[in-house]
């Protein structure tokens, strides 16, 4: 039996959450609910699929290749009039040898197929919710899935719409050639409110066959790698976490919550209920019930609405880190020159000082060179100057100290294209052997920089959980527009000094992950 899935254009009724992709690419707890049924399909041995898009389609390509990763074969059909689908079914020449099932991949009943007997079509329904004036109330229809039996697709059948489709279905029925099967346990993300009642039921692991990745550190509470929870935080299962996201100081995540990949949810806000996309910042303080966040877009499931906020501090879109382009590199080089040549006169007073009172001079420290393989850092060094052997020894806070002794002379290694303005911390090779296995690849994948969020936003600098927590917070929001704000931070440092904190014994939270060892609630 070979499978047929047909992916449909943009609805309204998602409220924009397909605007850029096809609804069956939404997340469905750690990864897209189109990605479950086609695992779904190779456990029951259906390796043979035809996809047919109507939307968005290189996004259903590059998430699934050609099938070898399941080991499957795939093949891609586009529609041309994403209404109309079923035209692409006259080329797929198996379909009029043997049965095929037919999947609206919007809609997926977690069961195990059966094949057809006498030559009767299989049609699958379930109770599916739908909104009314009364609220959300369940409706039995016909979910988009069929077992058909071996036959020519004629010209009539080609050029159906959906609601014709099922029309003809139900006439199959009527004159007994077509058997309907009641199912439950339906994935569903055809409208918002069907996504976050098909997220509660697989983190209540009630859809069959479907799971979640990561590791369930207790039950009902999955962490995805690199993931960073306060330790004021709360967590009430069930709940999923994506990779390389944060929840900060006294955030209340759960029941029935998901936080995909590279997210940040800031301070005392309350999420429950809910889906917050990948790639998304919420802010402060919110409270957000039976709601879906996609970067500035709040999709109200109970009301059915939705609205584009505009205020970056409240919702906002958090870009994947990238390496630096060639042209980003040449761009830094020549404002690291220009800011060399505007501050010599204060690199030239500072050498003397350093020199004739401190006895420290010019000097350079092997740092290891960023992003790079784990597999190779050893090789991957560099020289970054420095004013003393022992500037870059231990974390030093923004101020003029970090600035003569770090910033100015580090400006040439800049200039050579070695080290971005604006990073991670410069580590040595053993500073980075000694870190955490989390951390180290998290630090490896990164970049460094001469100004870093640890010199900025630690209070106090020996806290090892509060640099791990500033390193983690720069890989995630990292671009030219954050860079440029932690550019202007770090300057105004230098124009109003900062007091100290009087805590200047090094610390280590019990929650800190520490070499070789995941994070309590990592």
């Amino acid at each position: 039996m070979i499978g047929v899935i047909v992916l449909s254009g943009s609805s309204p009724a998602m409220h924009g959450l397909d605007a850029k992709r096809s609804p069956s690419l939404l997340p469905l707890g750690d990864r897209p609910a189109l990605q479950h049924i086609i695992e779904s399909l190779v456990t029951q041995g259906i390796t043979s699929i035809e996809l047919i898009v109507g939307h968005a389609p290189e996004g259903v390509e590059s998430l699934l290749g050609n099938g070898d990763r399941w080991g499957c074969n795939f093949r891609y059909h586009l529609a041309a009039q994403p209404e109309r689908p079923y035209r692409s079914l006259k080329v797929i020449a198996d379909i009029a040898t043997e049965p095929w099932l037919l999947i609206h991949g919007e809609q997926y009943p977690c069961i195990d197929f059966a094949a057809p007997t006498n030559l009767q079509a299989l049609l699958y329904y379930g109770d599916f919710l739908t909104h009314s004036e009364a609220g959300l109330h369940p409706e039995t229809a016909w979910g988009g899935t069929a077992v058909l039996p071996p036959q020519d697709i004629d010209d009539e059948f080609a050029n159906y719409t959906f609601d014709e489709l099922r029309a003809h279905l139900d006439q199959r029925i009527a004159n007994g050639s077509a058997t309907t099967i009641k199912t439950s346990g339906w994935l569903d993300v055809s409208t918002p409110a069907r996504l976050l009642a098909s997220q509660t039921l697989l983190l209540d692991k009630k859809l069959s066959g479907l799971s979640i990745s990561g590791t369930e550190r207790e039950p009902g509470i999955w962490l995805s790698r690199n993931v960073i929870i306060h330790p004021s935080a709360k967590v009430v299962p069930p709940i999923y976490i994506g990779p390389n996201s944060r929840l900060s100081r006294g955030v209340i995540l759960g029941p029935h919550a998901v936080i995909g990949a590279d997210c940040i949810i800031d301070s005392n806000t309350v999420i429950e209920d809910s889906l917050v996309v990948e790639g998304s910042y919420v802010g402060e303080s919110l409270e957000l019930h039976k709601a879906i966040v996609s970067h500035n877009l709040l999709v109200n499931v109970r009301l059915d609405a939705s609205i584009d906020v505009t205020e970056d501090f409240l919702l906002g879109r958090l870009d994947r880190p990238g390496r630096s382009t060639g042209i980003g590199r040449i761009a830094q080089s020549i404002l690291a020159a220009f800011l060399v040549i505007l501050f010599l006169p204060i690199s030239i007073l500072s050498a003397l000082y350093y020199l004739l009172a401190r006895r420290k001079s010019y000097s350079s420290i092997e740092m290891l060179e960023l992003p790079v393989d784990e597999k190779q850092y050893p090789l991957r060094t560099y020289s970054l100057p420095c004013l003393g052997s022992d500037a870059w020894s231990v974390h030093r806070s923004a101020g003029w100290s970090a600035f003569t002794r770090q910033f100015l002379p580090g400006l040439f290694a800049v200039v050579a294209g070695r080290i971005n303005l604006v990073g991670l911390p410069p580590r040595t090779l053993q500073q980075a052997h000694d870190l955490s296995e989390d951390w180290r690849a998290m630090y490896i994948a990164g970049s460094a920089g001469l100004i870093t969020e640890s010199a900025i936003a630690s209070s106090d600098s020996h806290d090892e959980f509060q640099l791990y927590l500033a390193d983690a917070y720069y890989s995630v929001r990292r671009g030219w527009a954050y860079d440029f704000s932690l550019v202007m931070r770090y300057f105004s440092r230098l124009i109003i000094p900062q007091h100290k904190s009087p805590n200047t014994s090094p610390t280590k939270h019990p929650d800190f992950p520490r070499k070789s060892e995941a994070p309590k609630q990592d």
